[in-house]
């Protein structure tokens, strides 16, 4: 018994000095990461996560409900199977307005939020181009120095919003999502996202290579702020999530209360109402009698960079933080969260589809995770699209 209590001891001690070793050397944010995920007997943030941090919240306005296929729910549960080993929590088909395909797990429902992860990114990209409509930003190719200081001296000046929105801005952030240490556990477990955005600055020259790293967007979302005079949830609620007649309100992750929003991650919101985004997108920006986004921005957000990646390869799979379809035959876009949420939009066939879940295939076909093609072969062949 007392070797067992100066076991309990000594691991106690341990325990003590790791987590003051951890405060002392600024790497809180690992506790708060151990606390959301190991704790709760997961390995990394998963898409109900929303209670473990402060949040702005993003209100409905008028609700548009869409019109539903009677049979939408016993097609959604026969799209999905029973063999779904993927954590399927949502899935949508949209087409013309009209949910033809609807299914929910248990832990999922209409009223069930979930957190988008990087489908934010291109939520964050619809608000720059907003903005450059608007005229308070006016070039993409405006250098983002321009507005903000900390990236008006040495390499940084040559980095402008387009080399931001096209993950082009050579600034090593780093995309790690295992290790404890790197930006992006930092960015979206810590407490202070602009001091851990700002150690980081160009260390080649922007636009010449591309290079799929969250910090870009962090900076779009400050470059918003600084435009607008708003936070990015205030203007996205005004420009876009009200008057696309949201049902419910939607929640984005701050790095501490009062602070700014993890605009590369952490929006959280129900299925049908982020099918909303996706059906904006297929009407080329028009909800209703208004005009949300024109055309033009449209375009440029899902026409391909054709930045050469590391491997040499010209970039023809991403836009401007939106993913693209980019087979022989190219038929969708769509925007992408790391455990599988999807808005993938088809304009063909004017369709939507939204998956939300707990995975996403590891292999990838075409750079598209290959559970996204699968979606996409489930909604068409239940439209009667593809045989």
């Amino acid at each position: 018994m007392r070797i067992l209590k100066r076991i309990g001891i000594g691991l106690g001690i341990l325990l003590v000095a790791a987590v003051l070793g951890l405060v002392v050397t600024g790497n809180s944010h690992v506790l708060r990461g151990i606390r959301s995920t190991y704790l709760i007997g997961e390995k990394n943030p998963d898409i109900d996560d929303l209670g473990y941090f402060d949040v702005s919240v993003i209100a409905s306005g008028q609700p548009q409900p869409w019109a539903a296929d009677p049979n939408a729910a016993a097609l959604g549960k026969q799209c999905i199977g029973e063999d779904d080993s993927l954590g399927t929590t949502a899935f949508l088909v949209l087409q013309n307005d009209t949910i033809r395909a609807e299914y929910y797990s248990e832990d999922g429902g209409l009223e069930v939020v979930s957190n988008s992860f990087s489908m934010a990114k291109s939520f964050t990209a619809m608000m720059v181009l907003k903005a450059h409509e608007e005229g308070l930003i006016p070039s993409l190719d405006d250098r983002v120095g321009k507005y903000l200081p900390e990236y008006n001296n040495g390499t940084d000046t040559a980095l402008t919003i387009r080399h931001l929105l096209h993950m082009a801005s050579s600034i090593p952030f780093g995309e790690s999502y295992s290790s404890p240490f790197g930006y992006m556990a930092r960015a979206y477990f810590g407490k202070n996202l602009l001091e851990e955005t700002f150690r980081y600055h160009v260390e080649d020259r922007p636009g010449t290579c591309w290079s799929y790293e969250g910090g870009n967007t962090v900076l779009l979302g400050l470059v918003l702020r600084a435009v607008t005079q708003k936070s990015p949830s205030a203007y996205f609620g005004e420009r876009f999530w009200r008057p696309l007649g949201a049902e419910h309100a939607a929640f984005w992750n701050l790095d501490h209360e009062g602070g700014i929003e993890k605009v590369f991650s952490g929006y959280y919101a129900t299925a049908r109402d982020y099918a909303r985004i996706g059906a904006l997108m297929l009407h080329d920006g028009v909800w209703g009698n208004d005009s949300l986004l024109s055309s033009a921005s449209i375009r440029e957000l899902i026409t391909p960079c054709l930045i050469p990646d590391r491997a040499g390869e010209k970039c023809s799979w991403y836009g401007m933080q939106w993913w693209l379809d980019s087979s022989e035959q190219p038929h969708f876009f769509a925007c992408r969260g790391m455990r599988g949420q999807y808005i993938i939009c088809i304009p063909e066939h004017d369709i939507c589809i939204v998956r939300l879940g707990h995975k996403q295939s590891k292999a990838r076909v075409q750079h598209m995770p290959a559970d996204l093609l699968r979606y996409v072969e489930i909604a068409e062949k239940t439209l009667g699209i593809r045989q």
